[in-house]
């Protein structure tokens, strides 16, 4: 039954015409190496497992898809590996492993058993290696997969062929990159600004095409972060029942409304019915793991207890759109910046300024008529300007930024 399910999914999989190539091209695990790949719901990681097993498949290997939640799993993984493996199984993909309690030392076991299988799982963004369950430290690559880019959500939908550029690329040749980037959509006739700003309401989750309209994508977002509350956040951290779970989300729905803002943790606390300053700090933490919430922490802090966040946002835009259903403009512009920073270093909320990433660069996020006179003074400061086409020398247009990835 396993095969078949397996079989008719990566089929279905093998339909579709858009393949993240960035993430794909990533995936081949090296010999006795486990590929973690990591992300929030509803970015596409299921599907890109699936599409990268066609392609094996394709080239003659043996593949097997499986959910870890899977109720018709026999015994353990370890058992379902080793059927797999001697049956001659090549590529085995198991797709929600936080779900699976006990995964780690399994997943040792499979790679120490069978070193010609080629592993590769997924699980919850909040997903973390327990290096005192299992020795995998030197035994996986972990991948942590983002929703879609604006370059992507192009190239998906308007079939353009856009590569990726690092930040450096981006901060030191942005003038000439927005006119190639300009020539190219000419060809394509595409108004460019109009896109981001559509991109930027309902465009970062690869899942957007499921639904006819924008208000079922929008319920669509609000039921995937009660799933990520209800169901992944207790799989990865097993102090939360169901008094905790209700009260993390009492939190988020408080705060939803304020992001981005700077948190007062005595009032949150005391708002909410929360005993312990620590326990509402740990709570924000673990949003932010699972990718609802995006928080700025102070740089190189070591402390005992859970930190408490310089700035709290949603994750990303479009979730700014389903909490709200007019967000400001300013909210939003941060809540992309903020998206597209993270995971390149430390982002932080500097005195001038509003992002700061390694106490190196800084940048001011507005509109066209956003100027450098708040950072006028900072070095390798940067403006990131909403609804222009074109780079003027620091001054960087928004939509840039969403060709990081």
């Amino acid at each position: 039954m396993l095969n078949q399910i397996s079989t008719e999914l990566i089929k279905e999989a093998s339909m579709y015409t858009y393949v993240r190539a960035g993430l794909f091209n990533m995936l081949d695990p090296p010999k006795q190496n486990i590929v973690i790949l990591r992300g929030a719901r509803g970015i596409g990681k299921s599907t890109l497992l699936l599409q990268y097993l066609s392609e094996q498949q394709y080239r003659g290997h043996k593949v097997l898809y499986v959910s870890a939640d899977s109720a018709i799993i026999p015994d353990t993984l370890a058992k379902l590996a080793y059927d797999f493996y001697f049956s001659g199984g090549e590529y085995l993909a198991i797709d929600e492993i936080h779900k699976y309690i006990g995964w780690q030392p399994e997943a040792k076991t499979i790679i120490d058993s069978f070193p010609k299988l080629k592993v590769l799982v997924s699980g919850s963004s909040s997903l973390n290696l327990d290096y005192a369950a299992a020795d995998l430290s030197r035994r996986h690559i972990m991948l942590q997969a983002k929703g879609l880019s604006f370059r992507e959500f192009l190239n998906k939908n308007y079939l353009t062929q856009f590569r990726a550029y690092d930040l450096v690329e981006i901060l030191t040749n942005a003038e000439d990159l927005a006119v190639d980037i300009m020539q190219q959509l000419r060809i394509h006739k595409i108004d460019l600004i109009e896109l981001f700003h559509l991109y930027l309401q309902e465009g970062y989750f690869i899942t957007r095409d499921k639904y006819k309209s924008e208000g079922i994508y929008y319920s669509s977002l609000i039921n995937t972060i009660n799933s990520v509350i209800d169901s992944d956040l207790p799989s990865v951290y097993h102090d939360l029942d169901n008094l905790s779970i209700q009260k993390i989300k009492l939190l988020l729905k408080h705060v939803a409304q304020k992001c981005p803002f700077t948190p007062n943790i005595k009032e949150l606390s005391s708002h909410l019915g929360i005993a312990k300053d620590n326990t509402l700090k740990k709570y924000l933490q673990y949003l932010h793991d699972g990718e609802v919430l995006l928080n700025l922490y102070p740089v190189n802090k070591s402390h005992k207890d859970f930190l408490k966040p310089q700035k709290i946002f949603l994750n990303n835009s479009n979730y700014a759109y389903a909490f709200g259903n007019n967000p400001e403009i300013g909210t939003i512009r941060e809540t992309f910046v903020a998206n597209c920073l993270n995971g390149l270093g430390d982002l932080t909320a500097p005195t001038y300024g509003d992002f700061c990433l390694d106490n190196n660069w800084t940048f001011e996020v507005g509109g066209k008529t956003k100027t450098k006179k708040q950072i006028k003074d900072i070095n390798n400061s940067y403006v990131l300007a909403d609804d222009i086409l074109w780079a003027n020398k620091d001054i960087i247009p928004l939509w840039l930024l969403g060709f990081l990835w």
